[in-house]
């Protein structure tokens, strides 16, 4: 119906520019009113007005014409050609159509001469209702008159019904295939019963293998039973040791006299360490008083005592008596002994005891003088060889070449090096395994 009424109004806006050629030389009347929707809100859409009858010349019949307007917030404007001085039954045919196609109707106009405009309800003389219903305003609402019209006026209907055709055809090709698909889709749940009967065996074998992992649960529950009984068994166990433990802190209370006796002993070794200082300072005074004089004592430079070295033996003899005793310098492992305290001295005879016999892999060197004269010789000590300490550099050099190199006595931190330096005129090049670092202190005693 819709699609009609579209084709009726494209035929009349045609006719439009026909008509106005034939009533060009008409006096016309404007049309001028506002009209409104049956709600009373203002209408908009277009207003095809269609003139039904003859021209007032009389000269013939004028072929049915028409124009249309828009209508914009219900503002209707509109010039006509008077029905009422035409010959008798002329008249307009008025349709409304809405934008939204919600509200329709129809009217029929007789247009007099007017020098002024004229609203629509002074020239309505008939509506017949529509969608829509009711009038308001300038308007009338109603039921729209369908106007007569053959089918031979219909534009392009013969293709827009080959277009429905060739539709319905494509719908009945559409309907086959999906006939096609059921029948596919049929065989497919046939084959998906083939397929549920396997997952159906399927879940069988999964429920045997259900009982058979129930029979091995069964097994586990009787291992844990036993675990629970080594876990009782290591409870006694726990006791036990917590039996041990008490036993033990009664031997740590008992030990508590031991360790003051050996605070006693480290007392005593402070003493001793202090007497070796002391012989040191006494030492170096002497060392300090022959240097300034000059000697022509024969000294002993570097000797390795003779005995066995293993923890155990504790007598070793010199090649010669130190003359005087006092001259004797033993280092073990670079650390000076105490005469008195790590051993004592009779005629070449040196015997350790206690805690400071020397041990399997010890080094051991003594320096002393002996009974005879030798060449003059002048002494350096307490020489700081020059050079950086810096823990890369490894050549420093003394102020005059020990002489003979046995002489030279180098301390590092207070301890004789021994085997980890060369020593070549006055250069002495230690090993990268020994190369002083930042911090340490470097000390010269020698001849020369």
């Amino acid at each position: 119906m819709v699609k009609f009424r579209q084709l009726l109004i494209t035929i009349l806006i045609w006719a439009t520019f026909v008509a106005s050629g034939a009533l060009a030389q008409t006096t016309l009347s404007q049309i001028l009113d506002t009209i409104t929707n049956p709600d009373g809100t203002p209408f908009n859409g277009t207003v095809v007005i269609t003139w039904n009858g003859y021209s007032g010349s009389g000269s013939g019949t004028v072929s049915r014409l028409s124009t249309s307007a828009r209508v914009y917030n219900g503002a209707l404007s509109v010039l006509l050609v008077p029905t009422t001085t035409a010959s008798p039954g002329t008249y307009y045919q008025v349709v409304y159509s809405s934008s939204d196609g919600t509200v329709m109707w129809a009217e029929t106009w007789q247009v007099p001469p007017s020098n002024t405009a004229l609203t629509i309800a002074q020239v309505r003389q008939s509506s017949t209702k529509g969608t829509g219903g009711g009038t308001g305003g300038g308007t009338g609402g109603g039921q729209y008159a369908t106007l007569p019209i053959a089918i031979s006026q219909v534009t392009n209907l013969a293709s827009s019904l080959s277009s429905i055709n060739n539709s319905l055809s494509t719908l009945q090709n559409n309907a086959a295939t999906l006939s096609a698909t059921v029948t596919g889709l049929n065989t497919t749940v046939t084959n998906q019963g083939a397929s549920l009967a396997n997952l159906n065996s399927t879940v069988g074998t999964l429920t045997a293998m259900v009982n058979t992992q129930g029979t091995s649960l069964t097994g586990l529950s009787s291992t844990v039973s036993g675990l629970n009984t080594t876990v009782t068994g290591q409870g006694t166990s726990i006791a036990a040791l917590t039996s041990n433990l008490g036993t033990l802190t009664t031997t740590v209370a008992g030990n508590t006299t031991s360790l003051t006796t050996v605070n006693g002993t480290v007392a005593g070794l402070s003493t001793n360490l202090t007497s070796l200082t002391n012989l040191v300072n006494g030492l170096s005074t002497t060392v300090n008083t022959l240097s300034a004089a000059g000697t022509n004592a024969v000294f002993v430079d570097g000797e390795v005592p003779s005995g066995v070295i293993n923890g155990a033996n504790g007598a070793f003899s010199l090649a010669n008596p130190p003359a005087p005793a006092s001259s004797l310098s033993l280092f073990r492992n670079g650390v000076a002994q105490t005469p008195g305290g790590d051993f004592t001295l009779n005629g070449s005879a040196v015997t350790f005891a206690g805690a400071s016999l020397p041990k399997t892999g010890d080094t051991f060197f003594a320096y002393y003088r002996i009974v005879g004269t030798g060449a003059a010789t002048n002494f350096t000590d307490n020489e700081t060889p020059g050079g950086a300490i810096n823990g890369a550099n490894l050549s420093f050099t003394l102020a005059s070449a020990p002489n003979p190199a046995a002489s030279l006595r180098l301390f590092r931190n207070g301890l004789l090096l021994t085997g980890d330096y060369t020593l070549s005129g006055s250069t002495v090049t230690f090993t990268s395994a020994t190369t002083p670092r930042t911090g340490d202190s470097l000390a010269a005693y020698y001849r020369h």
